[in-house]
């Protein structure tokens, strides 16, 4: 390099660099955030009878018959909601057989006789909090920063 050369050390700074290498090469945290953002909003489609991007489920014929909630009546699609973290990834979703009818709509029952409609309550990416992702993320470069 022709010119001058300006060479610094800086052990704070080294430091800082070497908490943020760290910060980016454990993802973990990070997703683990990110999968609390699509748990909480899986949660709150539930308590809203909506989708994640706020449309309204068309009520189950069980909810209007007793007064309830779509997609409620024992419980156990709720409480199965879970997230799990893989290398660089989250997954969240449902280990309940019945879990995708409900998501993504169609027949079911004794001979595929009746239509259930779709009642997304997994965000998509279109309805997931992608501020609130970039603001964990953020958050957890900072951390590496400090």
């Amino acid at each position: 390099m022709a010119g001058i050369l300006l060479h610094l050390e800086d052990g704070e700074v080294q430091r800082a660099l070497a908490a943020m290498a760290s910060a980016v090469s454990n993802l973990r945290p990070v997703m683990r955030d990110i999968g609390e953002i699509a748990l909480s909003q899986t949660q709150q489609s539930f308590e809203d009878q909506a989708t994640p991007g706020g449309e309204p489920w068309e009520p189950s014929q069980r909810a209007l018959e007793e007064s309830g909630q779509t997609l409620a009546d024992s419980g156990q699609l709720l409480d199965s909601l879970a997230m799990e973290l893989l290398p660089g990834a989250v997954l969240v979703g449902s280990n309940k057989v019945y879990a995708a009818i409900h998501q993504l709509g169609g027949r079911a029952g004794r001979g595929h006789s009746i239509e259930i409609p779709a009642r997304e309550y997994l965000p998509d990416e279109d309805s997931f909090d992608w501020r609130e992702a970039a603001r964990a993320i953020d958050a957890h470069l900072s951390e590496g920063l400090t």
